[in-house]
């Protein structure tokens, strides 16, 4: 195609500079961004052209040729043969032009009929994203069956729990895996609400303040794989931006545990703790030092998630100042969302592996467990019911036996003789020790075998849900896109 020096579209009638500067600086990255969306901008506007025939706005023949010119490009596209024209500024300037070029403006013209180039982004953009969101939807669903997988071999594995990093209750490999799945679990379930969100059609809203014409909106939502259209045009306008910091305030929290967790894992395999063993797969030796193993897979998946709560605040901060209806700004919000979608598919199936390859070590686990008195609340609440004391009383005696040097190393010292004949030596072996104590841990939620063991069936079944509704979802798309091939074949047998 020949390059023009501006849009031919608003720069008719216009001087020769008109756009010069507009075009070099605002829309130089979105050409390069829009590439990705050729596919569903031709989507879009087959849905779009179906629509328009079946309404009587446009002939059979006007309708055939622009789809078969819209077959054309997405055909060029997959071979790498559509490169977008800066000179045109976006994915529907090129589309469109190019159809002009083809067969002239007397059915190229045509294309645009009852749409504008906003609506036509809202709807690329929420086909993208609703494409990208099952992916990510998958992935974590990866994630946490992986999890619960390996978790299910250590509901019997003590380990340390920690509270200010400092040892504290013991619990078992098992329940701290369950725990990162149920972290998992609740970011998949937001990804699923954006999902909904994003599940409506924009197409038809025109700038922003719909049409006079006879569109079907329900019909082209219909043939996109759309639950439905959106409510309001204007509502829909400004939902530009919106749409992204919802996403990016889910991808924040993902990020959140994500990074929380390979700061537990750096920790928890160094010399040290020595409690778990990182896979050589995710480590990288030292070019001066010979000895070392290191972590740079977690650091560097660690330091890309923290580009999600940038790409939050910088989203916030461009939708801030914005009035009602379109406005160039929501523009930049697109780097952002191509960049962090992007970066969170490209991260999850590495979490998966490093998550579910690493190697615990059982002894020093149990053995670091019984460290800093770790079961004292159990002694306390063993003194307090089966001794006959208030618990703050237990809790006295309890502080008094460390803090005095009664105990040297652990509770396994302890005798009735320290307790005044409190209890019986039964008693206190029912909760002296790491193991008896995280087994005797049987409330609801709690890292005994049995409650770790319920928790596992209860995710596994909600990932079984979750895997129908992805499913589903996938379905839905394939029938829609199979009624509009069909539409499309009625209208050109050719591309039937």
């Amino acid at each position: 195609m020949k390059k023009q020096k501006s849009n031919p579209f608003w720069g008719i009638g216009e001087s020769k500079n008109f756009g010069k500067v507009a075009i070099s600086y605002a829309a130089g990255e979105d050409v390069v961004l829009d590439q990705q969306l050729v596919q569903y901008e031709c989507l879009v506007n087959k849905a779009h052209v179906v629509m328009l025939f079946k309404q009587g706005l446009i002939t059979k023949k006007v309708a055939g040729k622009l789809l078969q010119g819209l077959d054309e490009i997405a055909a060029l596209d997959k071979e790498g043969k559509f490169k977008l024209q800066l000179e045109l500024e976006d994915v529907h300037s090129n589309v469109e032009q190019y159809l002009i070029k083809k067969y002239g403006i007397e059915v190229g013209g045509y294309l645009r009929l009852g749409i504008a180039r906003n609506d036509q982004i809202y709807t690329d953009t929420r086909l993208w994203l609703k494409d990208k969101l099952l992916v990510l939807c998958q992935e974590l669903l990866y994630l946490v069956k992986g999890l619960i997988s390996v978790a299910q071999h250590h509901v019997k594995t003590v380990m340390p729990g920690y509270t200010h990093l400092r040892i504290s209750q013991p619990i078992t490999y098992g329940h701290w895996l369950v725990a990162k799945a149920y972290h998992f679990i609740d970011d998949l379930n937001d990804l699923l609400n954006i999902y909904e969100f994003a599940n409506q059609c924009p197409l038809g809203i025109f700038e922003m303040a719909g049409t006079h014409l006879p569109i079907d909106r329900k019909l082209t939502a219909q043939l996109l794989g759309f639950k439905k259209s959106t409510a309001n045009s204007l509502y829909t306008a400004n939902q530009r931006g919106e749409l992204e910091v919802k996403l990016l305030s889910v991808f924040s929290l993902l990020a959140l545990h994500i990074r929380r967790t390979m700061t537990e894992v750096i920790i928890f395999s160094t010399h040290e703790f020595q409690l778990l063993k990182i896979d050589d797969l995710y480590t990288t030796g030292g070019t001066a030092q010979p000895n070392l193993k290191n972590p740079d897979t977690l650091e560097v998946v660690r330091a890309n998630m923290a580009k999600m709560s940038v790409g939050l605040i910088e989203t916030l901060m461009i939708m801030d100042p914005l009035p009602s209806g379109f406005n160039r700004d929501t523009q930049q919000t697109k780097p952002i969302l191509f960049s962090t979608v992007d970066m969170m598919i490209k991260t999850l199936p590495v979490v998966v592996g490093i998550l579910t390859s690493l190697t615990p070590n059982k002894e020093k686990m149990l053995k670091t467990a019984q460290l800093n008195f770790s079961v004292a609340p159990d002694v306390a609440i063993q003194l307090c019911v089966k001794g006959g004391v208030s618990f703050r009383q237990a809790y006295a005696m309890v502080k008094a036996l460390i803090k005095d040097g009664y105990l040297k190393k652990s509770f396994s010292e302890l005798t009735p003789d320290l307790v005044a004949k409190l209890i019986s030596q039964k008693e206190i072996d029912q909760v002296s020790t790491a193991k008896a104590c995280v087994f005797s841990h049987t409330s609801l939620g709690g890292p005994a075998p049995v409650e770790v063991k319920k928790q596992i069936k209860q995710i596994d079944l909600q990932v079984n849900n979750w895997q129908e509704k992805i499913k589903k979802q996938q379905q839905v798309k394939v029938k829609a896109l199979d009624v509009l091939e069909k539409s499309i074949g009625a209208i050109n047998p050719k591309m039937g």
